[in-house]
């Protein structure tokens, strides 16, 4: 019966910690609606098409791709496989491979005719590849910089000195020749890149700059030994600095690898589109370096399209191939024509510009209509957009078409297609743009309900593509459709199988990035163990000293003691504070907003309870341990070293495992005398999953799992000195009487 409650206690006391286990592994917007278990997430279709020999290939935003082998959804079979993925865009090369790409898987490749997953990169292949790549060349987008702008260059680099106090020649001189005032000055300033010899004498004379502003400046030229990149890219920041202007400005990308909390959840997520035999990869997220020109056939030779070629951003909603060697970007900026096979930005059209209106990149849809314009549309406007000639043609307002906000496009031949949450639109190019509703046709009623097979709803269209003489539709919740463009009424219609259960592992990855919890945890071990250690040291020979020996005021300091814990310690913080500001202000002694201060506060909250906590333990050590250790020749500090203290020390153990978490779990303190993050614990970092920064309830659980790991290895490790410590002191004061 002792075994059943003992039993049933420890499971009463460990649900806690399970809860919030289980809680770190479940989504926020799950535990905001308080369920207890994650739904299956849905199965919303970001790609569907025919695939010639193939049959249908149908996948989702998170991962599960579906083949129809017969090529039509009645009475299918049907065969699937799950990539563990979420935000996946899909492409299909040689009607052989489907590639996915996610931001948290990496690039994937589907082998279709085994229906199996037959190669992955991973982001560190793509990391590998981005920071062995030099980014030291001139470049310069043909429609971005006026002529005016080559000869203001050519001006400077002719007439300004080298040095900032005029005793050094030019940079023509430098080279014995003069810059041109055209475009031919980018090849000029890249001779200057490839030759050794020119290169060492201009950086020789740098070298005696003394007033440089980048820091980065003065770190490069005080090795000893540089490579030659090293040497190119310090020139590009020492010329950048001298002499500022557009063409020389040093744009040095770092890498980062995609984080999937701050990249939509969407099929606006993550770009893939095939050009040729390369596949052109893009994240929308400005911290990705931009476009990724991969040949799966060489996939250790990886080429990068960033802002250092011209491109406006590297946040990337949508790649779409115009041609053989060409792609169009669309970015938060407008659009980019790419040359894939020399990996330069051919023109950039900027929204607002060139008749294009102000979107600021999001939630656009495109569709292409030739290899020199398209469609995009933004909520239910649409605009046609000559990219060969740079300008919009037209801007057209489909509210007399569709009434809600357009969520798919594709356009085949003369015929354009617009879906929507009411149904698709198809109407002729030519009645689109001059705004004739004559050949409109409204495709209404082709989705099954799964609830009630018999009744057809319309549903979210999410993308179309037109094949094989019928219209194939992927939906919202995993909502197939196969519609003849001649005969709608024999349509044929499947939901997908909803998805399994998620749980989100990636909470753990996200709680570093959010918020530096990193830092929080680091200051939390420094504070606490060091707060652990004086209090340790302190208490102890103050304990011993309470315990042996009796002098004048020795029941005071015990009533002292006890009656430090009945005033409650928040009385304390406003004078504490107070007291550091005017140490501050008038002495110079900075204690708030560092770590010392906070390991003071600390250290003194508790020690009072330290020590009389010590002082029992001191008490149960027999004197007649000490005496004897006297007669052997031991002095007083030697006995209290070599006999009282190991006698102690489960004790000692008990008391600074206590201290360690009291200073652990203490939160308004520390969030009151430090106020950033280089003194900050982890209950203050952990407050801001929580307001500041959204409410992040599934953060919060992770770090609060996070957080009790180190207090729970400490108990497991110090459990036997621990528990000895508590019951030790009482087993040894009855042996000794």
């Amino acid at each position: 019966m002792v075994k059943f409650i003992a039993w049933a206690f420890a499971i009463l006391n460990a649900l806690p910690i399970l809860w919030m286990l289980w809680s770190s592994l479940m989504g926020n917007n799950e535990l905001m609606q308080g369920r207890v278990f994650p739904s299956p997430y849905r199965s919303d279709v970001s790609f569907f098409e025919p695939v010639n020999g193939r049959g249908l290939v149908a996948g989702t935003l998170h991962g599960q791709v579906y083949f129809f082998p017969s090529g039509g959804l009645e009475n299918a079979p049907r065969k699937s496989i799950d990539l563990s993925a979420v935000s996946v865009s899909y492409t299909v090369r040689k009607s052989r491979y489907l590639y996915a790409l996610s931001p948290d898987e990496g690039l994937l490749r589907v082998d279709l005719e085994t229906q199996k997953v037959d190669a992955q990169w991973d982001w560190p292949v793509f990391e590998k590849s981005f920071t062995g790549t030099e980014f030291t060349d001139f470049l310069f987008v043909s429609n971005q910089i006026p002529q005016s702008e080559f000869r203001r260059l050519a001006d400077i680099l002719n007439t300004a000195p080298l040095l900032s106090n005029g005793n050094s020649g030019t940079l023509a001189d430098a080279i014995h020749a003069m810059f041109p005032g055209d475009s031919s000055i980018i090849d000029a300033l890249n001779y200057i890149l490839r030759s050794p010899r020119d290169l060492s004498h201009i950086l020789q004379i740098w070298s005696q700059e003394k007033n440089w502003v980048n820091p980065l400046i003065p770190e490069l030229f005080a090795y000893k030994v540089r490579t030659e990149r090293q040497n190119r890219e310090l020139f590009r920041w020492c010329l950048a600095e001298r002499f500022p202007h557009e063409l020389t400005r040093f744009r040095q990308v770092r890498w980062r690898t995609p984080w999937v909390d701050r990249i939509p959840a969407s099929d606006h997520g993550v770009s893939i589109a095939s050009v040729g035999k390369y596949l052109c990869i893009g994240v929308w997220w400005n911290a990705f370096p931009g476009i990724a020109i991969f040949d799966p056939s060489h996939p250790e030779n990886i080429r990068w399209v960033t802002v250092h070629q011209g491109l406006p951003t590297s946040s990337i909603q949508d790649i779409r191939a115009v041609s053989e060697n060409e792609v169009l970007v669309a970015h938060d900026q407008g659009f980019s024509l790419v040359d894939i096979d020399s990996g330069k930005v051919k023109a950039n059209y900027m929204f607002g510009e060139r008749g294009l209106p102000f979107y600021f990149g999001r939630d656009l849809r495109i569709a292409m209509v030739n290899h020199s314009s398209m469609l995009f549309s933004y909520g239910s406007e649409v605009v046609f957009f000559d990219f060969r000639a740079g300008r919009a043609i037209k801007r057209l307002f489909g509210g007399n078409l569709l009434a809600s906000d357009i969520t798919a496009l594709y356009v085949q031949g003369n015929s354009v297609y617009l879906g929507s949450s009411e149904g698709i639109v198809r109407i002729s190019l030519w009645d689109l743009l001059n705004e004739q509703n004559s050949s409109r046709d409204k495709i209404e009623n082709f989705m099954r309900n799964s609830k009630s097979p018999e009744h057809l709803e319309n549903g979210v269209v999410s993308t179309l593509c037109a094949k094989n003489g019928k219209l194939w539709i992927g939906g919202l919740s995993g909502k197939l459709a196969a519609v003849p463009l001649y005969d709608k009424s024999k349509h044929e219609a499947v939901n997908l199988p909803s998805g399994g259960v998620y749980l989100h592992w990636r909470n753990y990855e996200d709680l570093w990035k959010l918020v530096p919890f990193k830092t929080f945890f680091l200051n939390s071990l420094i504070i606490c163990i060091s707060a652990m250690l004086i209090v340790i040291i302190l208490g102890s020979l103050a304990g011993y000293a309470l315990a042996r020996f009796r002098f004048f005021g020795h029941g005071m300091m015990n009533f002292g003691l006890l009656g430090t814990q009945v005033i409650p310690a928040l009385l304390f913080l406003i004078p504490i504070f107070l007291l550091f500001s005017y140490l501050q202000q008038t002495m110079g002694i900075h204690l708030l907003n560092t770590k010392i201060g906070v390991i003071i506060v600390y250290s003194a909250l508790f020690m009072p309870m330290a020590i009389w906590i010590l002082r029992g333990f001191f008490l149960a050590v027999p004197k007649e341990l000490e005496e004897a250790a006297l007669i052997d020749g031991c002095s007083p500090a030697g006995a209290f070293f070599r006999v009282v203290l190991p006698s102690a020390l489960p004790g000692i153990i008990a008391t600074a495992i206590y201290v360690f978490i009291l200073a652990w779990d203490e939160l308004m303190f520390v969030w009151v005398l430090s106020m950033d993050v280089s003194s900050a614990t982890i209950p203050v970092g952990m407050r801001l999953y929580a307001g500041q920064f959204g409410n992040r309830f599934d953060l919060l659980m992770a770090a609060s799992t996070v957080a009790t790991v180190p207090v729970l290895i400490l108990f497991l490790v110090m459990q036997r000195q621990m528990l000895f410590g508590i019951s030790g002191s009482t087993r040894r004061r009855e042996i000794s009487k």
